[in-house]
């Protein structure tokens, strides 16, 4: 119980952690847009900073979508191998060829 207390507890602290990361980033992104807004609105005109303003959130949000909608890539599985063994066979063979192999490995005495 111990360790499953532990467990929800950095669950928590993770979730809290995410929870307050988002917040500043969208205020911090609220105040970079006000900025923008004014360097623009000194530069060109009002419509000229709410396009610029506006393409650059679209593509931010068609980047975010495209890599939301990318497929995973998913391994090709492997051809299953046909043995002449069963079952019990092969984890024998296979329990003899790791002694084997741990005898190789050990220094002589």
């Amino acid at each position: 119980m111990f360790s499953l207390q532990d467990k929800l507890q950095r669950a928590a602290r993770k979730g809290a952690a995410f929870s307050a990361a988002g917040l500043l980033a969208v205020v911090g992104g609220a105040f970079l847009t006000s900025a923008a807004w004014m360097l623009l609105t000194q530069l060109e005109s009002q419509l000229f900073a709410a396009t610029v303003i506006g393409c650059v959130y679209l593509g931010g949000a068609a980047i975010a979508l495209a890599i939301g909608l990318k497929k995973p890539a998913t391994p090709e599985p492997l051809p299953a191998e046909r043995s002449e063994l069963s079952p019990l066979q092969a984890v024998v063979l296979s329990f003899i060829q790791g002694f084997e192999q741990g005898r190789k490995r050990q220094p002589p005495r």
